[in-house]
């Protein structure tokens, strides 16, 4: 007994690659036109450095707010009255001057409060929380 094989089954597809040829030569053809456009140098103009004088830091006061809603600046008494006077003479002397503010674990928040209102009224704008 002998089989016969169907005759679709005996030829065997061929791919044409053709057609992926086609379309590797134009993609190597894109690539050999843009290749030299992508190494030219981005021309660009960067800022020039001054060598002048070195700009100095601005001052820094520390202000603490206590307890029993005692104030220190920069590690000296000073009642909340005087506090806006002393931030004014510092603004003048140096508008970049910054304030930071420490409060005690336990310090009263109106205490803070009245601190932070009395800096703002003396025309300071840089204030910095501290722990």
């Amino acid at each position: 007994m002998a089989f016969s094989v169907p005759a679709s089954r005996r030829e065997l597809a061929e791919i044409n690659i053709t057609p992926l040829v086609d379309v590797m030569l134009v993609l190597l053809v894109i690539f050999i036109v843009t290749a030299p456009l992508l190494s030219r140098p981005i021309e660009t103009i960067l800022p020039q450095s001054v060598r002048g004088e070195r700009t100095e830091p601005p001052n820094d006061l520390v202000l603490k707010v206590g307890l029993a809603g005692a104030y220190t600046l920069d590690d000296r008494p000073v009642s909340l009255a005087d506090l806006r006077l002393r931030l004014e003479d510092a603004v003048l002397a140096d508008p970049r001057t910054v304030l930071q503010v420490e409060a005690a674990s336990g310090a009263d928040y109106q205490q803070l409060v009245s601190a932070l209102a009395q800096a703002e009224a003396s025309g300071l704008d840089n204030i910095v929380m501290r722990n």
